[in-house]
């Protein structure tokens, strides 16, 4: 009698056994299964193993069914994730990045510091806790009858988040570089994919509602996740364009004609016109007469205020108000100044003279009037700001948000933990998270000259929050705006602000000095948060913390910084 494939004899009993295929092994925990039949009778055990064997195929195929409808239902919401990484990549690259305080430069580095991280781990599958939570919310939006295997569906979208951040960055890059030949989709799973936020529609626009009604509706839109100074700045731009245009006539009706107004308008606006006495409480059609003689915005800020009502145009597409922007193609008066031109140099060794006899370091009238000599002597965060940045690198938002608890200590050596700037529930700190900042991970040993000064009492006596609770909340929802101002009017005020030497000055001199000292550029990079080979520098644990020590005490500057006696 013929024996099934499926029927093996172990001594006298019969067993059923069958490899699980390939394809569907990834939703088992084995790679086989085996099973008793319970007979020493050839006849009975053929009989069980046939319809054991029919058993076991109807399984086969139901979960190759499920698995290819879990794979497309998963597969799709990916895609959708990757379309929203893109919409908030074309947004820095319209809105914030044309800001003049944002260095794209610095940005980009961070951003090919990322991706290259990013491409390492995805080499491993090493996924981090904010990918698996994605994942568990992409996952979790399955029905649950759709889902074959819990596991490998976490598996799978976790891979395909850190591919989808890989691919945005990737392009992101290449259009804050200006090479858009390499700015279209590449990755194979996202190949059809575009930002869907700025997708336009040929469906038939509604003409009922005005500008107005759309304004505000685009401003609650973006209130709810958009930072305040972003809102505030939408705001402006809004302001300006009403100057020219007749926000209560349906927003359908809008042309051409008005963009065109609205971007005249606003290159013929003279600079800081809100603040000089010759224009500020003037209408803005006035201010740009009286100001005729006056220098005129920069390019960086007409193209936000152009940009961030085109941005609410395409919001506008995106809602069926309108089918297209009018004018999007539209070029500004001005021209976009050439490349290589500096637009920050470091402190020269008088600025810094300059600085640090200041009264902040050598004793002010009061806290309040800190530029004003006297003779409090206060360690506080204006105190230590610039002190840190000069060295060790760090941004002013960086430094300014430092938490107590990002002051470690490893092997005998105190450092800088860079990496937790988000809101966890116990501290009143700023969200900087995503790519205005574009912040790296890093550790930065404390330089000995700041230790020498009496950092790590002050660290003792701070808060369990913020170590510089002194410097509040600006009126956008940041801390850079209260310290921005007070640096610029303190620089003014002392000689040593100008357009090229600003609080990021301090930055450049600490890679200057970093150069100077012939400190090899891994080790830069990775102290700075830059990369030029990213994909290589991210495998590894990185510089040692006593390399990095070692390698940061190489740095000096020609000043003395008061303090080190009280």
């Amino acid at each position: 009698m013929a024996s099934f494939p499926r029927l093996v004899q172990r001594g006298r009993v019969f067993y059923f056994r069958a490899a699980i295929p390939g394809d569907i092994v990834r939703f088992a925990d084995r790679y086989e299964i085996k099973r008793s039949l319970r007979t020493v009778d050839r006849k009975i055990a053929n009989l069980r193993c046939a319809q054991l064997s029919l058993n076991i195929d109807n399984l086969f195929a139901e979960v190759r069914r499920m698995a290819q409808v879990q794979d497309q239902m998963l597969d799709q919401s990916i895609r959708d994730y990757f379309a929203a990484a893109l919409a908030e990549g074309q947004e820095f690259v319209e809105v914030f990045a044309p800001e003049p305080e944002v260095d794209v430069q610095d940005c980009a580095f961070d951003i090919l510091a990322r991706m290259g991280a990013n491409r390492s781990r995805l080499a491993v599958r090493k996924f981090d806790k904010w990918e698996r939570n994605e994942a568990e919310g992409l996952v979790g939006a399955i029905p649950p009858e759709k889902v074959s295997s819990r596991y490998q569906a976490l598996q799978r979208a976790q891979e395909g988040i850190l591919r989808a951040k890989i691919e945005a960055d990737r392009i992101l890059l290449a259009k804050l570089g200006g090479d858009y030949s390499k700015a279209e989709v590449m990755e194979p799973m996202f190949k059809d994919v575009t930002a869907t936020v700025l997708e336009y529609t040929n469906t038939p626009a509604q003409p009922s509602i005005s500008v107005e009604d759309a304004a505000q509706q685009y401003l609650a839109h973006i209130s709810v996740s958009a930072k305040l100074k972003t809102v505030g700045d939408v705001r402006l731009s809004m302001e300006v364009a009403k100057a020219v245009i007749d926000f209560d006539m349906p927003i359908a009706a809008l042309d051409i004609a008005d963009m065109k107004a609205f971007r005249d308008l606003v290159g013929k606006l003279p600079a800081h016109y809100q603040k000089k006495a010759l224009t500020r409480d003037l209408p803005l059609l006035e201010a740009v007469e009286a100001g005729a003689d006056l220098p005129k915005m920069s390019y960086e800020t007409q193209k936000k205020r152009f940009d961030m009502f085109k941005r609410f145009l395409a919001w506008a597409v995106s809602e069926e108000h309108i089918d297209r922007v009018p004018g999007n193609d539209l070029k500004l008066l001005v021209k976009k100044p050439p490349k290589g031109v500096p637009r920050r140099l470091p402190y020269s060794p008088e600025h810094l003279d300059m600085i640090f006899s200041s009264p902040v370091w050598t004793g002010r009238r009061t806290t309040k009037h800190s530029g004003v000599p006297g003779e409090l002597k206060r360690k506080d965060g204006k105190y230590w700001v610039p002190i840190i940045a000069l060295y060790s690198g760090m941004r002013a938002g960086e430094i300014i948000q430092l938490l107590r608890s990002d002051i470690k200590e490893q092997d005998g050596i105190w450092y800088f933990d860079v990496c937790k700037f988000e809101d966890d529930g116990e501290a009143d700190i700023e969200v900087v998270k995503g790519l205005k900042t574009g912040s790296s991970y890093r550790r930065i040993p404390i330089h000995s000259e700041i230790l020498k000064l009496g950092f790590l009492n002050f660290v003792k006596r701070a808060g369990k929050d913020r170590l510089f609770p002194d410097i509040r909340e600006g009126s956008d929802g940041t801390y850079s705006q209260t310290w921005s101002k007070f640096w610029g009017n303190y620089g003014t005020k002392w000689g040593f602000r100008s357009k090229l030497h600003v609080f990021h000055s301090f930055r450049h001199n600490f890679v200057d000095a970093l150069h100077e000292a012939n400190v090899t550029d891994a080790v830069a990079m990775q102290l700075c948060g830059h990369a030029d080979d990213a994909a290589h520098w991210s495998y590894g644990k990185g510089v040692s913390i006593s390399r990095l020590k070692e390698e940061i005490e190489k740095i000096s500057y020609p000043v003395e910084i008061p303090g080190a006696d009280w």
